[in-house]
């Protein structure tokens, strides 16, 4: 279950190696990576069944909601059913399984069109701003930026930077700094092993997962939506040098 994490590709062909191996499938999550490519292959179209978030954050949005892609009539047959209260096409009150009401309405159907219509456009404004972010932002050595490997296509959907630990501070110290500057941020995900919702159901108890850990308390993202300024864009560059200890050089 690949995840194309803030708009960057994984990189495929370890993976497709390793379920043709084992006889896997490929559920490929590219929620985040609408527009984003993989040795010029869209996201979204690289694995068994893929699926795309439309939250209101997303590149293409319906305001909720989201779609699965599959190129396996019998896989999409399947969700169709699922998706419409397992309704049979033979018999439209029969059921022979249960299923959910996630039937997206035509209002959010329509809004999602009009935006498919202006995606290049959208695209072209996250690589600007992931750009014109890499260009003011990698002077500072306390931070790692996000990287554009070269077989991928990065949309930059966040723009997330991980604050070396050598500052002294975590993610949440340096977001309450910037806050106060009027520059709004949010953190990197949490890992499922440190989720009280699984511990306490006895899930990943003891288990220590060190690279997520750090990521999770290191990392956060910086203001990255579509209407992001130039202006804008600038004055956060400008705080957050500020802000990070020695003008964040050392």
């Amino acid at each position: 279950m690949p995840v194309h994490i803030y708009g960057h590709p994984v990189d495929m062909e370890p993976l497709w190696e390793i379920a043709r191996r084992h006889k896997l499938e490929i559920i490929e999550d590219a929620a985040e990576a609408h527009g984003g490519e993989y040795k010029g292959a869209r996201c979204g179209s690289l694995g068994d069944i893929s699926c795309f978030s439309f939250y209101a954050n997303k590149i293409v949005t319906t305001g909720e909601g989201g779609m699965v892609l599959t190129n396996n009539e019998s896989y999409a047959l399947r969700v169709q059913s699922l998706r419409n209260l397992c309704f049979q096409k033979e018999r439209r009150f029969y059921h022979t399984a249960l299923g959910h009401n996630f039937r997206m309405t035509n209002i959010q159907a329509a809004l999602g069109l009009a935006q498919v219509e202006n995606i290049e456009a959208a695209i072209q404004q996250k690589r600007w701003m992931g750009s014109e972010y890499g260009k003011r932002l990698s002077r500072y050595k306390l931070l790692q930026l996000p990287v554009e490997e070269a077989w991928a296509k990065n949309v930059y959907w966040m723009y997330g930077i991980l604050l070396d630990a050598a500052t002294g501070m975590t993610a949440v110290d340096f977001a309450k700094r910037l806050a106060d500057r009027g520059i709004m941020t949010r953190p990197f995900f949490l890992g499922m092993h440190e989720q009280p919702v699984y511990l306490s159901r006895g899930l990943f108890v003891g288990e220590k997962y060190p690279v997520s850990e750090y990521l999770a308390r290191q990392g956060l993202y910086l203001p990255s939506g579509l209407s992001l300024t130039q202006d804008q864009l600038e004055e956060v560059c400008k705080v957050v040098g500020e802000e990070l200890p020695d003008g964040g050089k050392r």
